[in-house]
Protein backbone atom coordinates (compact mmCIF):
# COMPACT_ATOMS: atom_id res chain seq x y z
CA UNK A 1 0.00 0.00 0.00
CA UNK A 2 2.93 2.34 0.71
CA UNK A 3 4.25 2.08 -2.84
CA UNK A 4 0.82 2.56 -4.38
CA UNK A 5 0.37 5.74 -2.35
CA UNK A 6 3.80 7.03 -3.35
CA UNK A 7 3.00 6.30 -6.97
CA UNK A 8 -0.38 8.08 -6.80
CA UNK A 9 1.18 11.15 -5.19
CA UNK A 10 3.80 11.22 -7.94
CA UNK A 11 1.10 11.18 -10.66
CA UNK A 12 -0.84 14.01 -9.05
CA UNK A 13 2.31 16.09 -8.49
CA UNK A 14 3.26 15.69 -12.15
CA UNK A 15 -0.28 16.56 -13.22
CA UNK A 16 -0.23 19.81 -11.23
CA UNK A 17 3.01 20.73 -12.99
CA UNK A 18 1.44 20.09 -16.39
CA UNK A 19 3.09 16.73 -17.03
CA UNK A 20 1.62 13.26 -17.40
CA UNK A 21 3.00 9.89 -18.35
CA UNK A 22 4.54 6.69 -17.06
CA UNK A 23 6.57 7.01 -13.88
CA UNK A 24 10.14 8.30 -14.27
CA UNK A 25 10.81 9.79 -10.83
CA UNK A 26 14.24 8.49 -9.69
CA UNK A 27 13.24 8.19 -6.04
CA UNK A 28 10.05 6.23 -6.80
CA UNK A 29 11.84 4.02 -9.34
CA UNK A 30 14.82 3.24 -7.13
CA UNK A 31 12.70 2.63 -4.01
CA UNK A 32 10.34 0.12 -5.61
CA UNK A 33 13.09 -1.49 -7.66
CA UNK A 34 15.21 -2.12 -4.57
CA UNK A 35 12.26 -3.62 -2.73
CA UNK A 36 11.36 -5.85 -5.68
CA UNK A 37 14.96 -7.02 -5.86
CA UNK A 38 14.74 -8.18 -2.25
CA UNK A 39 11.15 -9.47 -2.28
CA UNK A 40 9.98 -10.72 -5.70
CA UNK A 41 6.63 -11.76 -4.16
CA UNK A 42 5.79 -8.05 -3.92
CA UNK A 43 5.13 -8.05 -7.67
CA UNK A 44 2.09 -10.34 -7.28
CA UNK A 45 0.84 -8.21 -4.39
CA UNK A 46 0.88 -5.09 -6.58
CA UNK A 47 -0.69 -6.81 -9.60
CA UNK A 48 -2.28 -10.24 -9.18
CA UNK A 49 -1.83 -11.23 -12.83
CA UNK A 50 1.83 -10.16 -12.98
CA UNK A 51 3.48 -13.60 -12.55
CA UNK A 52 1.24 -15.14 -15.21
CA UNK A 53 1.89 -12.28 -17.61
CA UNK A 54 5.64 -12.76 -17.24
CA UNK A 55 5.36 -16.51 -17.80
CA UNK A 56 3.24 -16.10 -20.92
CA UNK A 57 5.41 -13.29 -22.28
CA UNK A 58 8.60 -15.36 -21.95
CA UNK A 59 7.19 -18.75 -22.91
CA UNK A 60 8.93 -20.30 -25.89
CA UNK A 61 11.56 -17.54 -26.15
CA UNK A 62 15.03 -19.06 -26.66
CA UNK A 63 16.74 -15.89 -25.42
CA UNK A 64 14.84 -14.06 -22.65
CA UNK A 65 16.93 -10.88 -23.01
CA UNK A 66 15.14 -9.36 -26.05
CA UNK A 67 11.78 -10.70 -24.82
CA UNK A 68 12.24 -8.94 -21.46
CA UNK A 69 12.99 -5.66 -23.19
CA UNK A 70 9.86 -6.04 -25.32
CA UNK A 71 7.81 -6.87 -22.22
CA UNK A 72 9.15 -3.84 -20.37
CA UNK A 73 7.99 -1.64 -23.26
CA UNK A 74 4.57 -3.30 -23.33
CA UNK A 75 4.08 -2.83 -19.57
CA UNK A 76 5.07 0.82 -19.91
CA UNK A 77 2.32 1.29 -22.55
CA UNK A 78 -0.23 -0.45 -20.32
CA UNK A 79 0.86 1.79 -17.44
CA UNK A 80 0.43 4.84 -19.67
CA UNK A 81 -3.08 3.73 -20.66
CA UNK A 82 -4.03 3.46 -16.98
CA UNK A 83 -2.47 6.85 -16.19
CA UNK A 84 -4.38 8.47 -19.07
CA UNK A 85 -7.69 7.19 -17.72
CA UNK A 86 -6.80 8.21 -14.16
CA UNK A 87 -5.76 11.77 -15.00
CA UNK A 88 -8.04 12.48 -17.98
CA UNK A 89 -11.27 10.47 -17.53
CA UNK A 90 -13.23 13.02 -19.60
CA UNK A 91 -11.13 12.72 -22.77
CA UNK A 92 -13.01 10.74 -25.40
CA UNK A 93 -9.92 9.55 -27.27
CA UNK A 94 -8.98 7.36 -24.31
CA UNK A 95 -12.33 5.57 -24.41
CA UNK A 96 -11.41 3.28 -27.31
CA UNK A 97 -8.34 1.16 -28.04
CA UNK A 98 -7.94 0.25 -31.70
CA UNK A 99 -6.41 -3.21 -31.87
CA UNK A 100 -4.96 -2.44 -35.32
CA UNK A 101 -3.16 0.73 -34.22
CA UNK A 102 0.60 0.85 -34.56
CA UNK A 103 1.22 0.81 -30.80
CA UNK A 104 -1.02 -2.21 -30.27
CA UNK A 105 0.28 -4.24 -33.22
CA UNK A 106 4.00 -3.47 -33.01
CA UNK A 107 4.58 -3.07 -29.26
CA UNK A 108 1.87 -4.91 -27.34
CA UNK A 109 0.93 -7.90 -29.47
CA UNK A 110 4.51 -9.16 -30.08
CA UNK A 111 5.18 -9.08 -26.32
CA UNK A 112 2.03 -10.66 -24.85
CA UNK A 113 -0.63 -13.10 -26.10
CA UNK A 114 -3.88 -11.50 -27.22
CA UNK A 115 -5.84 -13.08 -24.36
CA UNK A 116 -3.50 -11.50 -21.81
CA UNK A 117 -3.76 -8.10 -23.49
CA UNK A 118 -7.56 -8.20 -23.43
CA UNK A 119 -7.53 -9.25 -19.78
CA UNK A 120 -5.03 -6.51 -18.88
CA UNK A 121 -7.12 -3.84 -20.57
CA UNK A 122 -10.12 -5.32 -18.80
CA UNK A 123 -8.53 -4.22 -15.50
CA UNK A 124 -8.89 -0.66 -16.82
CA UNK A 125 -12.57 -1.11 -17.72
CA UNK A 126 -12.16 -1.94 -21.42
CA UNK A 127 -14.22 -4.66 -23.06
CA UNK A 128 -14.02 -6.04 -26.58
CA UNK A 129 -16.67 -4.33 -28.70
CA UNK A 130 -15.79 -6.13 -31.93
CA UNK A 131 -12.76 -7.60 -33.66
CA UNK A 132 -11.08 -4.19 -33.98
CA UNK A 133 -11.87 -2.28 -30.79
CA UNK A 134 -11.71 -2.37 -27.02
CA UNK A 135 -14.13 0.14 -25.53
CA UNK A 136 -14.52 1.49 -22.00
CA UNK A 137 -17.70 0.02 -20.57
CA UNK A 138 -17.46 0.83 -16.87
CA UNK A 139 -14.36 2.77 -15.78
CA UNK A 140 -12.97 1.68 -12.39
CA UNK A 141 -12.73 4.26 -9.58
CA UNK A 142 -9.70 6.57 -9.68
CA UNK A 143 -7.79 4.89 -6.81
CA UNK A 144 -8.23 1.51 -8.50
CA UNK A 145 -6.87 2.85 -11.81
CA UNK A 146 -3.84 4.31 -10.01
CA UNK A 147 -3.24 0.97 -8.29
CA UNK A 148 -3.35 -0.93 -11.61
CA UNK A 149 -0.98 1.62 -13.16
CA UNK A 150 1.40 1.03 -10.25
CA UNK A 151 1.15 -2.72 -10.87
CA UNK A 152 2.14 -2.34 -14.53
CA UNK A 153 4.95 -0.03 -13.40
CA UNK A 154 6.20 -2.77 -11.06
CA UNK A 155 6.05 -5.30 -13.95
CA UNK A 156 8.24 -3.00 -16.01
CA UNK A 157 10.80 -2.77 -13.20
CA UNK A 158 10.77 -6.55 -12.73
CA UNK A 159 11.51 -7.02 -16.44
CA UNK A 160 14.47 -4.65 -16.11
CA UNK A 161 15.75 -6.57 -13.06
CA UNK A 162 15.54 -9.89 -14.93
CA UNK A 163 17.15 -8.42 -18.05
CA UNK A 164 20.11 -7.21 -15.97
CA UNK A 165 20.57 -10.70 -14.54
CA UNK A 166 20.57 -12.16 -18.04
CA UNK A 167 23.31 -9.71 -19.06
CA UNK A 168 25.40 -10.46 -15.98
CA UNK A 169 25.34 -14.19 -16.77
CA UNK A 170 26.55 -13.75 -20.36
CA UNK A 171 27.81 -15.51 -22.41
CA UNK A 172 25.70 -18.29 -20.98
CA UNK A 173 22.27 -18.35 -22.59
CA UNK A 174 19.50 -18.80 -20.05
CA UNK A 175 16.17 -20.41 -20.68
CA UNK A 176 13.23 -18.29 -19.61
CA UNK A 177 11.80 -21.11 -17.49
CA UNK A 178 14.92 -21.53 -15.38
CA UNK A 179 15.26 -17.77 -14.97
CA UNK A 180 11.71 -17.39 -13.62
CA UNK A 181 12.01 -20.49 -11.45
CA UNK A 182 15.27 -19.27 -9.89
CA UNK A 183 13.75 -15.84 -9.29
CA UNK A 184 10.75 -17.39 -7.56
CA UNK A 185 12.75 -19.76 -5.33
CA UNK A 186 15.87 -17.78 -4.50
CA UNK A 187 14.41 -14.55 -3.15
CA UNK A 188 16.68 -11.55 -3.67
CA UNK A 189 18.64 -10.95 -6.86
CA UNK A 190 22.02 -11.91 -5.34
CA UNK A 191 20.79 -15.35 -4.30
CA UNK A 192 19.07 -15.75 -7.67
CA UNK A 193 22.32 -15.06 -9.55
CA UNK A 194 24.22 -17.57 -7.42
CA UNK A 195 21.54 -20.19 -8.01
CA UNK A 196 21.68 -19.69 -11.77
CA UNK A 197 25.48 -19.81 -11.78
CA UNK A 198 25.44 -23.12 -9.87
CA UNK A 199 22.85 -24.50 -12.26
CA UNK A 200 25.00 -23.52 -15.25
CA UNK A 201 28.12 -25.09 -13.73
CA UNK A 202 26.25 -28.30 -12.96
CA UNK A 203 24.82 -28.52 -16.47
CA UNK A 204 28.24 -27.97 -18.02
CA UNK A 205 29.71 -30.71 -15.85
CA UNK A 206 26.89 -33.09 -16.81
CA UNK A 207 27.33 -32.42 -20.52
CA UNK A 208 31.12 -32.71 -20.56
CA UNK A 209 32.69 -32.57 -23.99
CA UNK A 210 30.39 -35.10 -25.63
CA UNK A 211 29.26 -32.88 -28.51
CA UNK A 212 27.93 -34.76 -31.53
CA UNK A 213 29.27 -33.00 -34.62
CA UNK A 214 27.68 -35.42 -37.02
CA UNK A 215 24.00 -35.26 -36.19
CA UNK A 216 22.21 -32.79 -38.44
CA UNK A 217 18.87 -32.72 -36.67
CA UNK A 218 18.47 -33.29 -32.91
CA UNK A 219 16.48 -36.36 -31.97
CA UNK A 220 14.21 -34.43 -29.59
CA UNK A 221 13.57 -30.87 -28.33
CA UNK A 222 15.56 -31.71 -25.20
CA UNK A 223 18.68 -32.12 -27.35
CA UNK A 224 18.49 -28.44 -28.28
CA UNK A 225 18.48 -27.20 -24.69
CA UNK A 226 14.71 -27.04 -24.51
CA UNK A 227 14.22 -25.24 -27.82
CA UNK A 228 12.12 -26.90 -30.46
CA UNK A 229 13.96 -28.12 -33.50
CA UNK A 230 13.03 -26.43 -36.75
CA UNK A 231 11.82 -28.87 -39.39
CA UNK A 232 14.21 -29.64 -42.24
CA UNK A 233 13.75 -27.18 -45.10
CA UNK A 234 12.27 -28.44 -48.31
CA UNK A 235 14.41 -25.85 -50.03
CA UNK A 236 15.51 -22.33 -49.17
CA UNK A 237 14.85 -20.73 -45.78
CA UNK A 238 13.53 -23.17 -43.12
CA UNK A 239 11.76 -20.28 -41.37
CA UNK A 240 9.54 -19.60 -44.37
CA UNK A 241 6.25 -21.51 -44.53
CA UNK A 242 6.36 -21.39 -48.31
CA UNK A 243 9.68 -23.26 -48.54
CA UNK A 244 11.64 -20.35 -49.99
CA UNK A 245 13.66 -17.58 -48.45
CA UNK A 246 11.49 -14.93 -50.10
CA UNK A 247 8.25 -13.62 -48.74
CA UNK A 248 5.94 -10.97 -50.14
CA UNK A 249 8.39 -8.29 -49.08
CA UNK A 250 11.13 -9.78 -51.24
CA UNK A 251 12.38 -6.40 -52.47
CA UNK A 252 13.66 -5.16 -49.13
CA UNK A 253 15.24 -6.18 -45.88
CA UNK A 254 13.74 -8.35 -43.22
CA UNK A 255 11.83 -5.54 -41.55
CA UNK A 256 9.80 -4.67 -44.61
CA UNK A 257 6.34 -6.17 -44.78
CA UNK A 258 5.66 -6.10 -41.04
CA UNK A 259 3.04 -3.38 -41.21
CA UNK A 260 -0.09 -4.21 -39.23
CA UNK A 261 -3.09 -5.44 -41.14
CA UNK A 262 -5.84 -2.84 -41.19
CA UNK A 263 -9.12 -4.78 -41.24
CA UNK A 264 -11.55 -4.25 -44.08
CA UNK A 265 -14.41 -2.03 -43.09
CA UNK A 266 -12.56 -0.55 -40.11
CA UNK A 267 -13.66 2.81 -38.73
CA UNK A 268 -12.47 5.97 -40.43
CA UNK A 269 -9.06 6.81 -38.92
CA UNK A 270 -9.96 10.50 -38.93
CA UNK A 271 -12.95 9.99 -36.66
CA UNK A 272 -11.80 7.12 -34.44
CA UNK A 273 -9.41 7.33 -31.52
CA UNK A 274 -6.08 5.58 -31.03
CA UNK A 275 -4.53 3.88 -28.05
CA UNK A 276 -2.44 6.98 -27.31
CA UNK A 277 -2.53 10.51 -28.76
CA UNK A 278 -0.37 10.73 -31.84
CA UNK A 279 -0.16 6.97 -32.38
CA UNK A 280 -0.51 6.21 -36.08
CA UNK A 281 -2.92 3.66 -37.41
CA UNK A 282 -1.10 0.88 -39.19
CA UNK A 283 -1.30 0.70 -42.96
CA UNK A 284 -2.75 -2.24 -44.77
CA UNK A 285 -0.48 -5.04 -45.82
CA UNK A 286 -1.30 -7.27 -48.74
CA UNK A 287 -2.52 -10.81 -48.29
CA UNK A 288 -1.76 -13.52 -50.81
CA UNK A 289 -4.97 -14.79 -52.45
CA UNK A 290 -5.77 -18.35 -51.50
CA UNK A 291 -4.66 -20.77 -54.16
CA UNK A 292 -1.87 -18.58 -55.55
CA UNK A 293 1.60 -20.01 -55.68
CA UNK A 294 4.58 -19.03 -53.60
CA UNK A 295 6.93 -16.43 -55.13
CA UNK A 296 9.50 -17.62 -57.63
CA UNK A 297 13.04 -16.30 -57.33
CA UNK A 298 13.80 -14.20 -60.44
CA UNK A 299 16.00 -16.08 -62.88
CA UNK A 300 15.46 -19.43 -61.17
CA UNK A 301 14.43 -22.33 -63.36
CA UNK A 302 11.03 -23.80 -62.70
CA UNK A 303 11.18 -27.30 -61.21
CA UNK A 304 9.40 -30.03 -63.04
CA UNK A 305 6.34 -31.47 -61.22
CA UNK A 306 8.10 -34.71 -60.37
CA UNK A 307 11.08 -32.81 -58.88
CA UNK A 308 9.02 -30.49 -56.70
CA UNK A 309 8.36 -31.85 -53.20
CA UNK A 310 4.78 -31.57 -52.02
CA UNK A 311 4.27 -29.18 -49.12
CA UNK A 312 2.31 -30.54 -46.14
CA UNK A 313 -1.16 -29.12 -45.51
CA UNK A 314 -1.40 -27.23 -42.23
CA UNK A 315 -4.41 -26.42 -40.06
CA UNK A 316 -5.20 -23.73 -37.48
CA UNK A 317 -5.84 -25.14 -34.02
CA UNK A 318 -9.09 -24.06 -32.36
CA UNK A 319 -7.10 -21.84 -29.94
CA UNK A 320 -6.42 -19.37 -32.76
CA UNK A 321 -9.34 -16.97 -32.73
CA UNK A 322 -9.54 -14.05 -35.15
CA UNK A 323 -6.79 -11.52 -34.58
CA UNK A 324 -4.49 -13.96 -32.72
CA UNK A 325 -1.13 -14.71 -34.29
CA UNK A 326 0.35 -18.21 -33.95
CA UNK A 327 3.52 -18.61 -31.90
CA UNK A 328 4.21 -22.31 -32.49
CA UNK A 329 4.09 -24.60 -35.53
CA UNK A 330 3.86 -28.34 -34.79
CA UNK A 331 5.26 -30.14 -37.83
CA UNK A 332 4.12 -33.50 -36.46
CA UNK A 333 0.42 -32.57 -36.12
CA UNK A 334 0.74 -29.95 -38.90
CA UNK A 335 -1.09 -27.39 -36.77
CA UNK A 336 -0.44 -23.81 -35.63
CA UNK A 337 -1.00 -22.88 -31.97
CA UNK A 338 -1.31 -19.70 -29.90
CA UNK A 339 1.10 -19.08 -27.06
CA UNK A 340 -1.28 -19.97 -24.21
CA UNK A 341 -2.70 -23.11 -25.88
CA UNK A 342 -2.55 -26.24 -23.71
CA UNK A 343 -2.46 -28.51 -26.76
CA UNK A 344 0.45 -26.47 -28.10
CA UNK A 345 2.36 -27.01 -24.86
CA UNK A 346 1.76 -30.76 -25.23
CA UNK A 347 3.10 -30.62 -28.79
CA UNK A 348 6.20 -28.78 -27.59
CA UNK A 349 7.02 -31.60 -25.19
CA UNK A 350 6.21 -34.55 -27.45
CA UNK A 351 6.47 -33.50 -31.09
CA UNK A 352 8.74 -31.73 -33.49
CA UNK A 353 8.05 -28.13 -34.35
CA UNK A 354 9.37 -24.60 -34.39
CA UNK A 355 8.76 -21.40 -32.47
CA UNK A 356 7.47 -18.54 -34.61
CA UNK A 357 9.41 -15.71 -33.03
CA UNK A 358 9.04 -12.71 -35.34
CA UNK A 359 5.75 -11.12 -36.33
CA UNK A 360 6.64 -11.51 -40.00
CA UNK A 361 7.20 -15.24 -39.57
CA UNK A 362 3.92 -15.57 -37.64
CA UNK A 363 1.93 -13.75 -40.33
CA UNK A 364 3.50 -15.76 -43.15
CA UNK A 365 2.62 -19.05 -41.45
CA UNK A 366 -0.90 -17.82 -40.69
CA UNK A 367 -1.49 -16.79 -44.30
CA UNK A 368 -0.01 -20.02 -45.70
CA UNK A 369 -2.23 -22.11 -43.40
CA UNK A 370 -5.35 -20.13 -44.32
CA UNK A 371 -4.57 -20.91 -47.97
CA UNK A 372 -4.12 -24.62 -47.11
CA UNK A 373 -7.48 -24.73 -45.33
CA UNK A 374 -9.30 -22.94 -48.14
CA UNK A 375 -7.87 -25.32 -50.72
CA UNK A 376 -8.65 -28.35 -48.56
CA UNK A 377 -12.36 -27.63 -48.12
CA UNK A 378 -12.84 -26.08 -51.56
CA UNK A 379 -14.91 -23.26 -50.11
CA UNK A 380 -12.57 -20.38 -50.86
CA UNK A 381 -13.34 -17.92 -53.67
CA UNK A 382 -10.16 -19.03 -55.47
CA UNK A 383 -10.64 -22.76 -54.97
Amino acid sequence: ELYREQYRRYLEREFRQGRAGSCSDPSVVSGLRQRLGQEPALLGALLEDAPVLLIHGLRGRPDPGPALRALAGAFQLLELAAVNLYLFPWRREFGTVQTFSGAYVHLLRPALPEEDLVRSFGLLGYQRRDRHRLVISRPPPGPELAAVACGFFACRLECEILAEMVLRLRPRRLRAEELLEARRLAGDTGACLKRLQRLGTQRQADCGDGVDLYREIPASPEDTGGEDAAPPALWGDPGSPWGTGMGWDCCGDGDVGQEPVTPTGSPDPDTSSCLFPGAELGGASGRLPAGSSSPQVPGEAQDSPQDTPELPCYQLHSCLRWGTLPTYCCTTCQQLHAGACAAGQLCRSRHRGQELRSERQQRLWLQRTEVDMLLADGSGPWA
